[in-house]
């Protein structure tokens, strides 16, 4: 260490303190002689001692010192290194040091970067001292300079008008300031804004993962960051719905409404969300039996969106709910009226044997439990259920019908108002069912082995015997109680909770069918098949058990139940006549076997999961398996067939690789079809349909599933071409079908159906087979012009005449010479004029009727009759007039949009080229509203072309493109 300089030396424990301790010990020691000199010291051993403890304590007091003195010179004195008492200064900790350091380094960060010399550090200070100066210079100047402007103005005299220039000439450091902390504020409310924004992406990507609990979490940190997002809160509405959170749901949505009507003054600024808030909010208050408020808050939301399918459908559904309600109340204050009266009681004879099986057996079940029933008491609950009332009454909560009106404008303020969400205290006895179900399913889940064999519930447990009894007496009994409810739809979506439970029962073989019928009943309704597909996303093995339902070649699945029963008796009553056997064989028939109920609730869980992300990710592993299992029934004259291609059908819509499994089907489907398109075949299927057999005729599915196979699928239509499929379809249209009366009858409506898909399917064949043969194109030509002549044109009759005029539009365009011998033959082109002239919109199109079928029937005209006025010009049939419909095309044009418009924009353009109506378009004004019409896209064009030409030629655009592509 250096020694210790001037500065050193100023330390503290110096000066005054040595001279004061230096006179102490001069006292003591005079003290000390005056003891021996009077004789009041005699033992100088003792003394002697006493003197040498005082110098060792004097010692440790100098070593004490001498080392505080050291480490106030290693550790140095807080400064800002201002003045000159110091030799070095560290910039890191402000600390001022009065000797040279070890190691050249500061003792607290044991840094020497930011280690100054005195020298060093006061040369820094001077150039700061020199900027501050200039600083001061140029602000004094300003200062000046406004008050010589102030004194200007003041011998103008006052202005009304405010210059706002002069705020250039004065900046006080308070303005300053307040910019300098709104650039601050700015800046971490936008990180705050993306931190949330990337909240809710990942709460979004959780949703599409069914995991709707991680979706809540990433939406409430979102909203940590940012409260007035509506996105987020209702994002996390939504999740907390799927988790049947309703209390949290109904919050949540509360706070979107309540932003909008006090901030924005209305639902109209953020639409969206309010509507979303407010079907969100019906659907939690629905499932709290809260029907009149979830009415109300549907009828808002149709408000903002009044054309919201989805919404009128749960309006629909909500309005029953409440006439349900309603009726279960007034049943059940009828009951207890008669219930209030004289009480008759009737003297039942019973049977003893009706105490004996399992149902007598002591199981230890709750009060409202089905297994406390007897056996009479529960036939005579499902005698009561076939009953509508009594089955309101079953799944009525007792005050949940409060029979309150929605509020009128006067008796609100906004829509911030105080809803009463608390659950009804007293379950209905759907309830009970529903506890008893899931009751079952944890105690069966017990008592199954799982993969490595093992029971969560062994033989020798002492509740082992009184769980497998619940189960084997309250499965069924459950089964059939849901199985009466499933009858109504809003009774149908109150037993949905069921569903999670039930489903994995179906390995058991004695609970297998009625699980399959319930599941069927599930997804034939539109509320409860949404909550099959978010299961089986979420548990996609559970699908498993429906392919090998399907895949599975036992004869109790292949056969509907009790049909071999059936079969015995009707053997026994062929005796008494054959009307009795034939009606026995029809009572079998008309029940679906097990695989034909595995077969129907497949292709209704593909068809709703279908709108879903999660679910065709999750499923995909499935697809193969099923496709091999349906391919299985694609037989002809088979039962299960129909069901089997409406499943692929449906299975089609879970994207491409389920596209290309249902691909490898199409030799099947349409071998089936050919069969099925016989005459003979037709008229038995027909005879056997029109005899009530059961039978249904495959043909309208078969040809659904090739329909949407060659829609998703392209490439399957050249196979289709090799194996013939164009006669097949084209002779399966049938003129007949479009008859006025055809639509009397169901099986007419059937044949109206065929009719239909075989001309799409048509349709699509003849664009890729340029070599027709002449006597199938005949054929199709007469077809069409048949039906047109049958069709009378309206509103209603438009979706039937589309089909047909499609295929007429591709034959005649996608055909070399299809035009000529279409002109040269009688087709009736008066037909056509008039189905124009019943196809003119009274007034320019929505946003939303832009793909409507109207609009595609005047696109595909519009090609038509483009195509015949280019064939005119070319002088190929110069008897031809088109000139009627001249004022159509050009009326047209101008109240379409989208793609319809583009080919009327061709058509007119097409009919100005010909010198017959070429005046006729202009007195129209035809090409100025032509002009007019694609001016913008011109103009769109011409922009996004200058745009790629900066991109191309300058990095700062570059630049700025990719920040804003990153935002």
């Amino acid at each position: 260490m250096a020694p210790v300089d001037a500065h050193a030396l100023a330390a503290p424990g110096r000066g005054n303190k040595e001279i004061e301790e230096w006179s102490n010990e001069v006292e003591e020691v005079t003290s000390q002689i005056r003891g021996i000199i009077d004789g009041t010291i005699t033992d100088f051993e003792a003394f002697d001692q006493q003197l040498a403890l005082k110098e060792r304590a004097k010692q440790i007091r100098q070593e004490e010192s001498q080392a505080r003195r050291q480490k106030f010179l290693l550790n140095g004195s807080e400064g800002k290194g201002e003045g000159t008492k110091y030799k070095w200064w560290c910039k890191r900790c402000f600390v001022e040091y009065l000797i040279d350091l070890p190691e050249g380094k500061c003792t607290r960060c044991q840094q020497s970067d930011k280690l100054m010399s005195q020298e060093a550090r006061r040369e820094e200070l001077m150039g700061k001292l020199e900027v501050f100066k200039e600083e001061k210079a140029k602000h004094k100047w300003r200062k000046d300079k406004w008050g010589r402007w102030k004194k200007s103005q003041a011998l103008l005299g006052k202005s009304r008008f405010i210059n706002y220039k002069a705020w250039e000439y004065w900046e006080p450091d308070t303005f300053l300031a307040m910019e300098a902390d709104l650039k601050e504020r700015k800046r971490k409310q936008s990180e705050k804004n993306l931190t949330a924004e990337r909240c809710r992406q990942r709460g979004n990507q959780c949703m599409k993962e069914g995991d709707y609990v991680g979706a809540i979490e990433n939406y409430e940190e979102g909203l940590e960051y940012r409260r007035d997002c509506k996105a987020l809160w209702t994002n996390k509405a939504l999740a907390e719905v799927k988790v049947f959170r309703w209390h949290d749901a109904i919050g949540s949505c509360n706070k979107v409404i309540e932003y909008a009507e006090i901030f924005e003054e209305g639902f109209a600024k953020s639409a969206d969300a309010c509507f979303k808030a407010f079907t969100r909010r019906a659907t939690a208050l629905r499932g709290l039996h809260k029907w009149e408020d979830a009415l109300n808050d549907l009828e808002d939301a149709l408000t903002i969106f009044p054309k919201n399918k989805e919404a009128q459908d749960l309006l629909e559904k909500t309005k029953l709910a409440c006439q349900q309600a309603r009726n279960g109340e007034t049943c059940e204050d009828r009951r207890q009226e008669e219930e209030d009266g004289p009480v008759r009681v009737e003297i039942e004879e019973s049977d003893e044997s009706e105490a004996e099986g399992p149902e007598a057996e002591s199981i230890d079940a709750p009060p409202d439990s089905l297994g406390q029933l007897s056996k009479s008491e529960f036939g005579q609950l499902l005698k009561s259920l076939e009953s509508a009332a009594e089955r309101s009454v079953f799944c009525a909560r007792p005050g949940e019908f409060s029979g309150q009106t929605k509020p009128k404008a006067d008796q609100w303020v906004g829509r911030k108002i105080d809803l009463k969400v608390d659950e009804v205290a007293q379950p209905s006895r759907l309830d009970g069912v529903l506890k008893d179900i899931e009751r079952s399913c944890i105690l069966w889940k017990k008592r199954r082995p799982n993969a490595d064999g093992r029971r969560a519930m062994q033989d020798d447990e002492p509740e082992s015997k009184d769980a497998d009894a619940f189960v084997e007496l309250v499965v069924p009994r459950a089964l059939s109680v849901l199985l009466a409810l499933a009858d109504n739809d809003h009774h149908c979506s109150l037993t949905a909770p069921a569903l999670r439970h039930v489903w994995p029962m179906l390995l058991v073989e004695d609970w297998r069918y009625q699980i399959l019928s319930l599941l069927h009943e599930w997804s034939s309704r539109s509320i409860t098949v949404r909550s099959m597909a978010e299961f089986a996303s979420r548990y996609p093995e559970h699908v498993q058990l429906l392919i090998d339902i399907v895949a599975s070649e036992r004869k109790e699945d292949a056969l509907p139940p009790g049909f071999e029963d059936s079969a015995k008796k009707m053997a026994d009553k062929l005796g008494l006549g054959a009307d009795l056997a034939v009606a026995e064989v029809r009572k079998a028939l008309l029940r679906k076997s097990p695989v034909e109920l595995a077969i129907l609730g497949l292709g209704n869980l593909c068809s709703q999961g279908a709108s879903l992300s999660h679910f065709k990710d999750q499923i995909s592993g499935y697809v193969a398996p099923m496709v091999a299992a349906l391919r299985r029934h694609l037989r002809p004259m088979d039962w299960r067939c129909g069901a089997a291609a409406g499943a692929l059908c449906n299975l089609l819509r879970l994207g491409k690789a389920a596209a290309e499994e249902v691909e490898k089907c199409s030799e099947l489907l349409l071998t089936a079809l050919r069969e099925e398109a016989k005459p003979e075949v037709m008229a038995s299927l027909k005879a056997m349909q029109g005899a009530d057999c059961g039978v249904q005729l495959a043909t309208s599915r078969l040809l659904g599933a090739l329909v949407n196979l060659v829609v998703v699928q392209p490439g399957a239509l050249v196979g289709l071409q090799q194996m013939g499929a164009l006669e097949v379809a084209a002779g399966l249209i049938d003129p007949e079908a479009y008859s006025p009366s055809a639509s009397s009858s169901a099986p007419e409506s059937e044949a109206l159906v065929v009719s239909t898909r075989a001309c799409l399917l048509s349709a699509k064949l003849v664009a890729t087979s340029p070599d027709l043969s002449a006597e199938l194109e005949t054929g199709i030509l007469r077809h069409v012009q048949q039906i047109l002549e049958k069709v009378t044109f309206s509103t209603e009759s438009l979706e039937t005449v589309d089909p047909p005029v499609r295929l007429l539009v591709t034959l005649v365009t996608k055909i070399p010479g299809a035009v000529d011998r279409f002109l040269s033959s009688s087709f009736p082109l008066a037909k056509l004029s008039e189905l124009l002239q019943a196809l003119l919109p009274g007034t320019h199109l929505a946003p939303e009727d832009e793909a409507g079928t109207a609009s595609r029937l005047r696109g595909n005209l519009s090609l038509l009759f483009g195509v015949l006025s280019e064939q005119q010009a070319a002088g190929a049939v110069p008897d031809l007039d088109l000139s009627p419909q001249v004022a159509i095309f050009v009326e047209m044009l101008r109240r379409e949009r989208g793609a319809a418009q583009h080919n009327l924009g061709v058509c007119v353009t097409k009919l100005a080229q010909n010198p017959r109506y070429r005046d006729q378009v202009r007195e129209l004004n035809g090409l100025e509203s032509l002009h007019q019409i694609q001016l913008p896209k011109v103009n769109a064009q011409k922009e996004k072309e200058r745009k790629m030409h900066r991109l191309e030629t300058s990095a700062e655009d570059r630049r700025r493109e990719i920040l804003r592509r990153r935002a």
